[in-house]
């Protein structure tokens, strides 16, 4: 049964990417969604069955599937195509964001001093969902044209950032 799942994932990951390629053309980006739905639904069939939810977790995976649902398909069918954009960047920002939570959470459920295997990971999908949450927020608000697209740039950079690492680097020994 382990290499069905290993198929399947398999399937999924090249329907992805056949998705994302076919979204690159307006003649073919319909059909790119298509294929990256199916490689989202060979995805889920492939992982589901290896949960083991809870009656009250599958209630609020169902919860949060019809309220993302209903959100998803407001927000496509109700938003501009010119603000298409700024829809893609707070959707991408959600994401960020809650995998930042969800790694919070599980670094949270191994205590106080994880084993640095364990720990790391988690780390690592913080920083990079914190950040993908943040650079969205910039890329909605330069979209929207909330605040400038003109760098943000401050005197003197380079010099904090060495202190920053100083820093650091003495507080971890």
């Amino acid at each position: 049964m382990t290499t069905l799942y290993a198929l399947a994932y398999l399937l999924a990951a090249v329907l992805f990417i056949l998705g994302l390629k076919q979204l690159s053309s307006p003649r073919t980006a319909r059909n790119g969604n298509y294929t990256a739905a199916a490689g989202m639904i060979i995805a889920l069939a492939a992982t589901v069955p290896q949960l083991h939810f809870t009656s009250a977790g599958a209630i609020i995976v169902l919860i949060g599937v019809i309220v993302g649902g209903g959100v998803g398909t407001i927000g496509a069918r109700q938003v501009k195509m010119t603000a298409i954009p700024q829809m893609v960047a707070l959707f991408n920002g959600a994401g960020g964001g809650a995998a930042a939570l969800v790694a919070v959470a599980e670094l949270l459920r191994f205590g106080s001093h994880p084993p640095i295997n364990e720990a790391l990971p988690s780390v690592f999908s913080i920083v990079i969902g914190s950040v993908s949450f943040a650079g969205s927020l910039v890329a909605f608000a330069k979209l929207q044209e909330l605040m400038t697209g003109t760098p943000i740039t401050y005197p003197g950079p380079s010099s904090r950032c060495l202190r920053s690492l100083r820093f650091l680097s003495r507080s971890s020994r």
